[in-house]
């Protein structure tokens, strides 16, 4: 299950930006999986095909590099690295609702299998 986001120029350059940096946070196999989700996003084109593990990844960069920013005194730029990440969360958090049933239901059919067996 994925979810495709569409951002323009401006946001392209914003995740990129924003996950390179926050990627120095990242240690271990966190980085590992952080890296998986950086490199999808560096060869996007017009579109890009996220789950909910990836939405998650860009939100927590953009909100990163906002935090940067206000701290630097760059408050404008911080608004909208701000901004931008809320949309994603937002547009994770739904697509979470709308799979959620498919998966609680995947889930009672594989225990209703075990415990007939």
């Amino acid at each position: 299950m994925k979810e495709i986001i569409k951002p323009s120029k401006f946001q392209k350059d914003m995740i990129t930006i924003s996950m390179r940096n926050f990627r120095t946070t990242q240690q271990g196999i966190g980085q590992k999986l952080f890296d998986i989700s950086y490199q999808k996003v560096q060869n996007m084109n017009e579109q890009i095909e996220l789950d909910g593990m990836e939405m998650i990844y860009i939100a927590q960069s953009l909100r990163f590099q906002s935090k940067q920013f206000a701290q630097s005194g760059r408050n404008e730029l911080a608004k909208l690295y701000r901004g931008y990440g809320d949309q994603i969360e937002e547009v994770r958090k739904a697509f979470q609702m709308r799979n959620m049933p498919e998966i609680a239901k995947n889930k009672k059919a594989a225990s209703a299998g075990t415990l007939t067996a």
